[in-house]
């Protein structure tokens, strides 16, 4: 039996795994497969949206209306409703783009009831929670509003919207807290625009 020493040895495992990586990166990669993957695969539940939070993601679009709120009269806004979280939740922009823009998040409650989420420009987040609906229209009352500096700070209150047809709706938006510019409930009316 020949023997070789070990820095012969060495030099020829080297070359043997220098070699093999070299293959190993010249040669092409695996096709893939076409097939879906099913190991660890997320699998998407039901849609066992409330008809109240359908009806809410029926409102996915662009849509304008005017205000008053800002010192303009009759100021045209938008408002921006999308789909998100595979239909678990909608995300309403309010005043796109502007410093005043504001986003609320419409969502099913864990017993399946419309809830939403108001982060306001004032800078707090009032909770809401479905009160009532018919066809036609879903009101909702605040049942807390966190980022308050006083209970009297000025906030949003109670809202309801009414739906004409697939292209008209109202806001109506009642005000929490106390404000020296107190006007009572705010309505606006919104038209499709996309």
């Amino acid at each position: 039996m020949k023997t070789i020493s070990l820095n012969t040895a060495t030099v020829l495992f080297v070359m043997f795994a220098f070699s093999a990586c070299s293959e190993v990166a010249n040669s092409p990669a695996p096709a893939k497969s076409d097939a879906p993957a099913t190991e660890n695969a997320h699998v998407m539940p039901p849609d066992n949206s409330s008809a109240e939070l359908n009806r809410i993601k029926a409102l996915e679009g662009k849509w304008k209306s005017t205000t008053s709120m800002f010192g303009k009269e009759n100021e045209e806004v938008f408002t921006e409703y999308k789909i998100t979280a595979g239909g678990a939740a909608v995300v309403e922009t309010i005043f796109p783009g502007t410093p005043q823009e504001m986003v609320s998040v419409y969502f099913d409650d864990d017993n399946g009831k419309l809830s939403m989420t108001h982060y306001c420009m004032m800078r707090n987040r009032p909770h809401f929670t479905l009160a009532e609906s018919n066809k036609g229209e879903i009101k909702m009352d605040v049942t807390k509003v966190e980022g308050l500096k006083t209970e009297d700070t000025p906030s949003m209150g109670a809202i309801t919207l009414k739906f004409q047809d697939k292209d008209h709706f109202s806001s109506t938006c009642e005000s929490g807290g106390k404000s020296e510019h107190d006007q009572g409930p705010m309505t606006m009316h919104f038209t499709r625009v996309d």
